[in-house]
């Protein structure tokens, strides 16, 4: 997954690292990028603890590369990161077998309010056919289809965008929403830009309101093709001056 900084906005620090389980699960780090696994985690699966150390380093070199040198990343007790003050960030993570992405952005808030991102390996056939009416409408799956996509990136493509509008539009519901709550409208295959409307209120956020996205298909070394999708919500000093 190369160029990626290429492709962001301005402003967004990015990083982002492959790693295997068995090198990384228990593995002690003094360095400050590794920080103590949370409380909730002391139980977890070996993949689920590399998942969020390569999380948490990623995002700790991005921030390292913003100029927010030596920060550490608290965790809540909802699992979520904590950012430093005047920064806002996102981090993904996903599997395939014994190996693993990592990806994490970060933006000072004087640039953005809130960002978003997501990485995930293109779905199995069988696992999407199973999970498709969890995640697409017939209408989105249509549009796929009109747009010359397979089934299974498409599906990947959906389910990643919308991944992506919730995590979002999480500081401002402090909640996650079923994946029928926002409908894929439009999508652009010449820059990557998806469009995504509100199908339903979310707190203060009303039915109606469009969202705009992009995404694209990435190969990742040792891993394959993925999807890899980006949101970001403009600080209102950014809106005012445009």
């Amino acid at each position: 997954m190369k160029n990626v900084d290429h492709w962001l906005p301005p402003n967004i620090n990015c990083a982002y690292q492959v790693f295997h389980i068995d090198e990384y699960a228990e593995t002690v780090h003094n360095d400050h990028a590794f920080q103590a696994l949370p409380q909730s985690l002391q139980g977890a699966s070996r993949a689920r603890k590399a998942s969020f150390r390569a999380g948490r380093a990623c995002a700790t070199q991005a921030l390292t590369a913003g100029a927010a040198l030596h920060t550490s990343i608290e965790h809540g007790s909802n699992g979520l990161p904590y950012w430093p003050v005047g920064w806002a960030g996102s981090i993904s993570h996903a599997l395939v077998g014994q190996i693993g992405i990592a990806i994490a952005v970060v933006v000072r808030k004087q640039h953005a309010f809130a960002i978003a991102v997501d990485c995930e390996p293109i779905f199995e056939s069988t696992h999407a056919s199973e999970i498709s009416p969890l995640i697409a409408s017939v209408t989105e799956l249509r549009l796929g289809e009109r747009l010359g996509y397979s089934h299974t990136v498409w599906l990947t493509m959906v389910y990643s965008l919308k991944e992506t509008l919730y995590k979002l539009l999480y500081a401002h519901v402090r909640c996650f929403m079923p994946f029928e709550a926002a409908e894929l409208l439009s999508f652009d295959t010449q820059t990557g830009q998806a469009c995504l409307m509100l199908s339903r209120d979310w707190g203060d956020l009303t039915v109606g309101q469009r969202y705009w996205l992009q995404t694209r298909t990435v190969r990742v070394e040792e891993i394959g093709e993925c999807v890899l999708s980006f949101g970001l919500e403009q600080a209102e000093t950014d809106i005012s001056s445009n």
